[in-house]
């Protein structure tokens, strides 16, 4: 892998994020054939390998290049991702300036713009989110919710069962055996209580309450 931009472990990674659309299958192409496939011209290719394009061969002296068409697709569409997502950044600083300049401030409610402002910040700002949502930055409330359930049930009925099945392989003297369900029980409020706590600090905003400008 003559590339001196990507290790093999991180190109690995983009292909993983990026994989090639259904029914694509993965070839060894040269610059020309590349350029074909991605509807392209040739030096636009020759500009992504300047800029960091994975290389599986270098090409020169009679010799040409060979691009694998996986690698250059997956480093493509990050690439997409990251310029959308600046983009996105640069909307969502002009809202913030253009705010200013009409003499509001960043922490002032969004309820006081004009209406065609609100959408376009809105706009950016679900923009925002969606590319952090495909980059794995940002997670639904839900899912989040959904996997401590499911981890707190498995730990839960471990503890719960965990005294009889012990009991069961070496018998344990009632002492022991009500110690043990007390350290049991005493986990499972303490995960109980954690998790609470985190739903406590990571509370949703509801409609009452007064929104920063960003926070629609």
């Amino acid at each position: 892998m003559e590339n001196p931009d990507l290790t093999q472990s991180q190109i690995d990674d983009l292909v993983a994020r990026y994989p090639l659309p259904d029914g694509v299958s993965d070839c060894v192409f040269n610059r020309e054939e590349l350029a074909d496939a991605l509807a392209t011209s040739m030096n636009t290719v020759t500009a992504w390998i300047n800029a960091g394009m994975p290389v599986q061969q270098t090409g020169g002296q009679g010799k040409a290049y060979e691009l694998r068409l996986s690698h250059c697709w997956a480093w493509r569409q990050s690439k997409k991702a990251d310029e959308d997502l600046r983009s996105a950044e640069v909307k969502t600083a002009q809202m913030a300036m253009r705010l200013a300049l009409v003499g509001g401030g960043t922490g002032d409610s969004i309820e006081a713009l004009d209406p065609k402002t609100r959408r376009e910040i809105l706009a950016v700002q679900i923009e925002q989110e969606r590319f952090s949502a495909q980059r794995k930055q940002l997670m639904r409330r839900a899912d989040v919710a959904e996997m401590l359930d499911q981890m707190y049930a498995m730990v839960r009925d471990t503890m719960e069962a965990a005294p009889d099945r012990v009991e069961r392989i070496d018998a344990m003297p009632p002492k022991a055996v009500q110690a043990f369900i007390g350290i049991c029980d005493s986990l499972i409020d303490e995960l109980r209580g954690r998790i609470e706590s985190f739903w406590l600090d990571h509370r949703e905003i509801t409609a009452v309450e007064k929104r920063d400008l960003f926070d629609a």
